[in-house]
C-alpha cells in the first residue's frame, strides 16, 4: 500500500487547522506533571515534521521517523533552519532502530491507527520501549470509535493553490476497519492536472486493547485523556491522549504512584 507519496506535496496545506501548538503544550504539561526533564525526543511518524519543529523551537533536540521519503523531505525542508536540525529517519514504526537512548517520544495525529494488527501495535510498544530510558514518557493519541463513524460514508472535496484532493471514506464495524481513498490532482507546469490516487486503512483499537497493548510493550499507563487540554474522556471523545511511562529503575522514585489495587490515573471509567 503506498500512502502519503503525492500527498506529501500538499499535506500542510490540507492540515493547516491541526492544533500542532496545543499538542506541544501537552506535552511540556505531561512532562512536567511526571517530573520528567527530557533533553532529546523522538517523534515517531512524524510526517511532514510540523510537530517536530515545534519541539524542537522549544528546545528539545528531536529525532523524527517516518516510513515515507515523501514526507521525511519535506520535514527535513521545514526543520532546516532549527539550532539543533533534528535527525531524520525513514523507518517503519514497527522496526523502529535508534542510535541509543531516548528520553520522551511522541506519536501524534493517529498515526498508531494505521498498525492493522495488535501484534503490530504491541511491537511499536515494545520498540519504543527498547530506546526509552528508564522513567521516560510516551505520549500518543488514538482515533475512537465514534470518530471512525462519524466519517464513514462521507465525501469531500478540497481546493488548493494548483491542485485539489477527492476524499471518500468508509468504516466496517465488523472488522474495525476504516478505509479512505484520495485522489489527487496536481496541475502541471503546463497547465493540465495529474491524478494521483492513494489508498489509506486504519483500524479502530478500543481503549481496553490499547492499555493491554502497552502493558504486555513493558510501558505503563499514567493517564488517559480526552483532549490534549487534558479533557474528561466522554462518550463524545473522539481522540484518546494516552500518557505512558517506561518503568524506573528499582533505584528510582517514580514521581507519583498509582495506589495499589488501583488502576492508573484517568479522567473517567472506560467506555
Amino acid at each position: 500500500m503506498t500512502v502519503y507519496t503525492a500527498l506529501a506535496q500538499v499535506y500542510d496545506a490540507l492540515t493547516d487547522d491541526v492544533p500542532y501548538a496545543q499538542w506541544v503544550a501537552f506535552a511540556q504539561r505531561a512532562f512536567e506533571q511526571y517530573g520528567r526533564q527530557p533533553h532529546l525526543v523522538l517523534d515517531l511518524a512524524c510526517g511532514t515534521g510540523s510537530l517536530t519543529k515545534l519541539l524542537g523551537q522549544a528546545g528539545y533536540e528531536m529525532i523524527a521517523a517516518d516510513l515515507s521519503p515523501e514526507m521525511l523531505t519535506v520535514a527535513r525542508e521545514k526543520c532546516s533552519e532549527l539550532p539543533c536540525p533534528p535527525v531524520f529517519l525513514c523507518q517503519d514504526m514497527r522496526e523502529l532502530d535508534l542510535y541509543g537512548t531516548i528520553d520522551a517520544a511522541v506519536c501524534g495525529l493517529d498515526s498508531l491507527n494505521y498498525l492493522l494488527g495488535l501484534r503490530d501495535l504491541r511491537q511499536v510498544f515494545q520498540r519504543v520501549a527498547l530506546f526509552l530510558e528508564p522513567g521516560g514518557l510516551f505520549l500518543f493519541d488514538v482515533k475512537t470509535k465514534r470518530a471512525f463513524e462519524q466519517m464513514a460514508g462521507l465525501s469531500s472535496i478540497q481546493e488548493l493553490d494548483g491542485a485539489y484532493c477527492a476524499w471518500q471514506y468508509g468504516y466496517d464495524p465488523q472488522s474495525r476497519l476504516y478505509e479512505h481513498q484520495v485522489d489527487v490532482f496536481l496541475q502541471q507546469p503546463e497547465g493540465s492536472y495529474e491524478r494521483r490516487t492513494e489508498y489509506h486503512v486504519q483500524r479502530c483499537y478500543s481503549r481496553e486493547q490499547v492499555e493491554k497493548a502497552l502493558a504486555q510493550g513493558g510501558l505503563k499507563l499514567r493517564r488517559v485523556c480526552g483532549g490534549p487540554g487534558f479533557q474528561r474522556v466522554t462518550e463524545r471523545t473522539e481522540r484518546l491522549f494516552f500518557i505512558a511511562q517506561k518503568p524506573a529503575l528499582p533505584a528510582e522514585t517514580d514521581h507519583k504512584r498509582t495506589t495499589p489495587g488501583k488502576r492508573a490515573e484517568t479522567d473517567t471509567k472506560k467506555e
